[in-house]
């Protein structure tokens, strides 16, 4: 019975207490309860500093048992009481222990099953939940009031984080930005595979997202972001951004073909404006048709075993254009002039290997049957290719032909 009206004597001093802060007079509170000697002489008093908490662990996890334990504590503890939130206002109260041979105990408006006081007067709390998180004050009564006050952090494992982009389909030299969808995180860290984040980009306040102001073709890469907390952390699966651009460096590759009828079958040798290209088989392939490449093509042809060399040419014209945009975007009739000069390009390799069999072929049977024709066309446009050393094996006159592109439009280069 005697420690029980104890308990009942804290208690009261501490509602007291509680509306002595709440900004009730001395007098008024003497008028209300007569308690004044029970305050002046009793346990309660102005609380003081010295002790502390510290949380074991440190970083509690949901499901967890975490202990308040208080340190610093001078003197036998008479009592402890413990509350949530950082007053110890009687309505914040979740239990009060009063230390002897069976440690009584009270428990108050805020209890819960799973917080138990220890004899030391810290508090264990067992299976924690995301909603215990909070102020925790203890007050200690040892030969004074002690206060302490404690902030509990409960933390829950992050989730797999996930990249998206501002854009499916970045185009060079527009702003994209790239964000770390996650949830649980205190840290993010961004990162390329291979290599480190470009130096213009810019990342937000909580790292969540990286922007690149002007996205740059050298950008293309796998970037990635890391999610962490105290007791976890994960990382994103590898998002790989390609930058598109272009057409821009147009280029025309030339295919030329030579063939002939002969047995066994004849040596080949080309040449560019008379110079030979050292070049000994039946195709020629002009990777880029430029200034420097057009120009006279020569085909020679020689059977080893009757002698017999001919020769045709073909002279090889082209017409460069720079088409001038306002902006990098292809229209539909830049697509359709790449695609006509495409087409015609390959018209024109067929027309050349097709006119080239033709005039070569019937020839070579003349020589075979020791029959000859003669030329009555005066007015074609063919002239004879003279080869040094086998001027006089030349059976009949050379052929020649002209390769020009009819529009000025069939080849374009874009530039900026």
């Amino acid at each position: 019975m005697v420690q029980k009206a104890q308990v009942l004597q804290i208690s009261r001093n501490i509602r007291l207490y509680s509306m002595i802060r709440k900004g009730w007079t001395v007098s008024g509170v003497i008028g209300l309860k007569g308690w004044l000697v029970t305050v002046l002489l009793g346990l309660w008093m102005e609380p003081v500093g010295g002790i502390d908490i510290q949380l074991v662990p440190q970083y509690p996890a949901v499901g967890q048992s975490v202990t308040l334990s208080v340190t610093g504590i001078t003197g036998t503890i008479q009592t402890f009481s413990w509350f949530n939130g950082q007053t110890i206002d009687a309505e914040n109260q979740i239990l009060i222990y009063f230390l002897s041979s069976d440690s009584s105990k009270t428990i108050g408006t805020q209890y819960f099953f799973r917080a138990r006081g220890l004899p030391n007067g810290s508090l264990l709390m067992t299976d924690l939940l995301v909603t215990d998180r909070g102020y925790y004050t203890v007050s200690v009564q040892t030969a004074q009031l002690h206060q302490a006050s404690v902030n509990l952090t409960v933390y829950e494992k992050v989730s797999k984080p996930v990249i998206t982009a501002s854009t499916s389909q970045p185009k060079e030299n527009d702003p994209v930005t790239l964000t770390c969808d996650t949830v649980n995180a205190e840290s993010i860290q961004w990162g390329r595979r291979g290599a480190g984040l470009p130096s213009d980009v810019q990342q937000s306040s909580d790292n969540r997202s990286i922007t690149f102001p002007q996205i740059n073709r050298t950008d293309t890469g796998g970037y990635y972001c890391e999610a962490g907390n105290p007791i976890s952390k994960d990382s994103s699966d590898t998002y790989t951004v390609t930058v598109n651009y272009g057409p821009e460096d147009l280029s025309v590759a030339l295919l030329l073909e030579c063939s002939a009828e002969s047995v066994p079958l004849p040596t080949y040798r080309w040449m560019h404006n008379k110079t030979d290209l050292n070049i000994s088989q039946s195709i020629l392939r002009i990777e880029n048709v430029t200034a420097f490449t057009l120009g006279e093509y020569t085909c020679a042809v020689e059977n080893s075993v009757t002698g017999s060399t001919h020769a045709i040419s073909v002279n090889v014209v082209g017409r460069e254009c720079f088409c001038v945009t306002e902006s990098l975007h292809v229209t539909g009739a830049v697509i359709a002039g790449i695609a006509s000069g495409a087409v015609l390009g390959v018209v024109l390799i067929i027309s050349a290997s097709v006119f080239l069999y033709k005039r070569f072929r019937s020839p070579v049977r003349e020589e075979q049957t020791g029959s000859s024709v003669d030329r009555q066309n005066p007015s074609a446009d063919y002239y004879n290719v003279a080869l040094a050393g086998k001027v006089n094996k030349v059976k009949e006159d050379s052929s020649y032909m002209e390769l020009q592109f009819k529009s000025p439009d069939t080849y374009c280069a874009l530039r900026r």
